[in-house]
């Protein structure tokens, strides 16, 4: 299938033109007119939606589209999405998330190194492996410490984000030696993989990725980076999404907001852009407050806004990690993950952000983490007497029950990545060995979620796996993977998460009265797909492909017919 995308080169309000979208399934994500016979864009917004004869009125001089039976939806918006770093990935070697064998991803990286193009500096850094990897991390560690990679410096991300592995090249340009092992103390030494006797293994965890990556050589084209990821989102009709680690409360400078602002200043940013810096809730607040106002006076643009903080409270739970924080210890190591911030300086930390109207973003896995993540915000809403921010939880792989109804209680949304909730590797055989049963029959608890009045948010964390919020849907629908299906008294009404990736989503954006619906006054971003997703089965659902993405009345991507 050949694709092509429209690029736009001026400026979207001088190209957009007034246009009646007719003869369609037309879904508008308003609950209170969900669905439309036509729409009409007056420039770069919404002028209506309702019955032709009534958009006529509104726009009588509109060009007219007739849609033949199409389905439209509003653009789509991801609540957490590194998009900056998502395109950046594509632009080296990259698996993808996908589950290959030891042998496929060695001869893979063989035939990278063929490519300097995608190389970074001397250095081949690979992206995008399946968590599942890391159990056969045995093979990884001879495979690619002989051979060329004796001499070749190596290293892999995993999808996660969290995790990956450096071979003794790398490790020794990065300083990760058997003093440095022996020099670490507490939770630091849990990420970094050792022998018994205290020589580094190659894998790495959470900072220990971190220990690594400072020592590549800085050679990012985050031009092309930024127009991969313009490309990847609008080709899955992703028209505004929420980057969680867009910059960090230590640096006045961050290469993700210089390529977003890049790209506005080119008019070719085609999203909607909100943001949150990464943050210590364990250190003083003033100072990072501060910081993310010198960065919201320096990156604010009409697309681009900085809305607070990012909050990491642990890690992640699968085997060999074990870094999320749980209320029981892992079966395997006895103990209970890393709890990445104290409970009483976050407690603080958020009370003070959210006094100065800053919202505060969490990644929180485990349901210890989840438990007083919930702690800090009930704090600050007692503490300040209001409900107004929409402070967010992310990913949320374990829930307590005693905690659903906290979330509406406290106005905290929830931000779910439901395309991991079905059953296969990453979902059974890495986790349910080692976590207590009682834990593990709450994972991703999402329908438990929304009877319980949560606002749920759709959600990719791409480039740790797809952004396509079709497959997303599916899984979320169905749970069902090469394992069976996980829970199906978890599974997501269809309709449920259309919701959650538009009106919902914006919610997360502080963008809902702006975008994530077509109605009168909002932006003018839609998408028209190539199959009715309001009523097909789930199967045939989640091969819906985009054929056009409209972002602020301008066609933005279009695909060629097969």
């Amino acid at each position: 299938m050949k694709l092509l995308l429209i690029c736009v080169c001026l400026p979207l309000s001088m190209l957009a033109q007034n246009r009646i979208y007719f003869n369609g399934n037309i879904f508008t994500a308003d609950p209170t007119h969900p669905y439309a016979e036509a729409v009409a864009i007056r420039g770069e917004k919404f002028a209506g939606a309702g019955n032709l004869s009534d958009m006529k009125k509104i726009l009588p001089d509109a060009v007219l589209t007739d849609l033949h039976g199409q389905t439209v939806l509003p653009g789509f918006v991801d609540s957490h999405m590194h998009g900056i770093s998502g395109g950046r990935g594509l632009t080296h070697p990259n698996v993808q998330d996908e589950l290959l064998s030891i042998d496929s991803l060695y001869r893979y990286a063989l035939s990278a190194l063929q490519h300097p193009e995608l190389m970074t500096g001397d250095v081949m850094v690979m992206y995008g492996l399946n968590i599942a990897t890391w159990s056969r991390l045995d093979s990884i560690i001879s495979l690619f410490n002989s051979g060329v990679f004796k001499t070749q410096a190596v290293a892999l991300r995993g999808s996660d984000g969290h995790t990956g592995f450096a071979n003794q090249v790398m490790l020794k340009r990065a300083g990760v030696d058997k003093a440095f092992i022996a020099s670490l103390k507490g939770d630091d030494l849990k990420y970094f993989g050792h022998t018994e006797n205290g020589e580094p293994n190659g894998f790495v965890a959470e900072d220990g990725y971190g220990k690594i990556s400072i020592a590549f050589p800085a050679v990012h084209n985050m031009q092309a980076a930024a127009l991969k990821t313009m490309e990847y989102a609008n080709g899955l009709g992703i028209t505004a999404w929420l980057d969680p680690s867009a910059g960090n409360t230590t640096k006045e400078q961050s290469e993700n907001l210089d390529a977003y602002q890049w790209l506005q200043q080119q008019h070719k940013l085609t999203a909607h852009i909100a943001a949150t810096i990464v943050a210590e809730a364990d250190s003083a607040v003033t100072p990072q407050i501060d910081m993310v106002r010198k960065l919201q006076k320096k990156y604010k643009g009409q697309d681009l806004n900085i809305l607070g903080f990012k909050i990491f409270a642990d890690g992640v739970i699968e085997h060999p990690t074990h870094t999320a924080s749980l209320s029981l210890p892992y079966t395997d190591t006895k103990n209970e993950g890393v709890l990445m911030f104290n409970p009483a300086k976050f407690k603080a930390f958020v009370t003070e952000a959210d006094r100065q109207h800053l919202l505060v973003h969490v990644h929180a896995i485990g349901d210890r983490a989840v438990t007083e993540t919930l702690n800090g915000f009930e704090a600050a809403r007692k503490k300040n007497g209001n409900n107004i921010l929409p402070h967010t939880i992310t990913h949320m792989q374990i829930v307590q029950p005693s905690d659903f109804t906290r979330f509406k209680a406290l106005h905290v949304l929830a931000s779910l990545q439901l395309l991991w909730a079905f059953g296969d590797v990453t979902t059974i055989d890495i986790v349910q060995p080692c976590i207590a049963p009682a834990l593990f029959k709450w994972q991703y608890p999402a329908r438990s979620l929304l009877q319980a009045g949560v606002t749920i948010c759709g959600a990719s964390d791409w480039p740790v796996s797809t952004a396509n919020p079709f497959e997303a849907i599916y899984n979320a629908e169905t749970r069902k993977g090469p394992m069976g299906v996980l829970d199906p008294s978890q599974c997501m009404p269809r309709m449920a998460m259309l919701y959650a990736y538009t009106i919902e989503s914006a919610k997360a954006l502080m963008l809902e009265k702006e975008i994530g619906s077509i109605e009168a006054g909002k932006w003018a971003d839609m998408i028209i797909v190539d199959r009715d997703v309001l009523t097909t089965d789930a199967e045939n659902m989640k091969g819906t492909q985009v054929k056009e993405t409209i972002f602020r009345g301008q066609t933005v991507y279009h695909r060629d017919q097969p």
